[in-house]
């Protein structure tokens, strides 16, 4: 089937009026629909319901439920953009994590669906292509840049999607209650054996500074990799 435009009216949980049919608004809802109610919300009826149409209407738009995962990864890629190049590779590399960073985290029960994309989507090409560029650039071999490109963007994805207290692969509604239990069970454990661990309950499973937490992530990244090259050189 080819595409068409469709008006579509949405669900009760959707903004108000009539929304048209397309690729990118099915896309766009999706995402939004999986940040509220987790992975598991995301099936072609599901969706269709936000927009009150039949699941047919979504299959002139995307041919069936991967292929809208699929989308929705090169949706959360599109708006990544490799920093200046220019100033030190570490600062550069820097701005790419940073970047990726800054897009994951608008949708972040989304974020695995990024990793799978990278290389299959132009945005994530010309990510991957400056990244590689600037390591291979920088000193390292082909194999390390490859795989201190690959840990940018797991580092990225390991930061937005296990944002303590986020709860992100849980329903919106249950996300509050979820936190709040996993750091009733720390702080209940026995004081005598976990007494670091009770002491550390809130932090462990709740984040009050954001942009702290992930500051700190890419620090241990740009470090380890700074230290990795400072070996290498002296070893040659």
């Amino acid at each position: 089937m080819s595409p068409r435009t469709a008006t579509a009216t949405p669900s009760t949980g959707a903004t108000p009026g009539r929304t048209e049919l397309s690729r990118e608004a099915i896309v766009d809802r999706a995402l939004t629909v999986m940040d509220a109610e987790g992975p598991d919300a995301i099936t072609i009826r599901r969706i269709a319901q936000e927009f009150g149409v039949t699941p047919m209407a979504l299959y002139w738009h995307v041919a069936n439920k991967d292929e809208l995962l699929a989308a929705m990864g090169d949706a959360l890629l599109a708006g990544v953009r490799p920093p200046p190049a220019t100033g030190p590779w570490h600062v550069q590399l820097r701005g790419v994590v940073d970047a990726l960073i800054t897009e994951l985290s608008r949708h972040p029960a989304a974020a695995d669906l990024a990793m799978p994309r990278m290389l299959q989507t132009e945005p994530g090409l010309r990510l991957a292509e400056f990244t590689l560029t600037l390591l291979e650039g920088a000193g390292f071999t082909r194999d390390q840049a490859a795989d201190l490109a690959r840990m940018g963007l797991q580092t990225a994805l390991m930061l937005v999607t296990q944002l303590p207290g986020s709860e992100s692969q849980a329903a919106m509604a249950e996300r509050e209650a979820l936190q709040a239990q996993k750091q009733a069970h720390l702080e209940s454990l026995p004081a005598d054996d976990y007494p670091h661990v009770r002491a550390a309950a809130e932090v462990l499973t709740n984040c009050d500074d954001e942009a702290a937490y992930y500051g700190f992530g890419v620090d241990l990244y740009i470090e380890g990799a700074q230290a990795l090259l400072r070996r290498q050189r002296r070893s040659a």
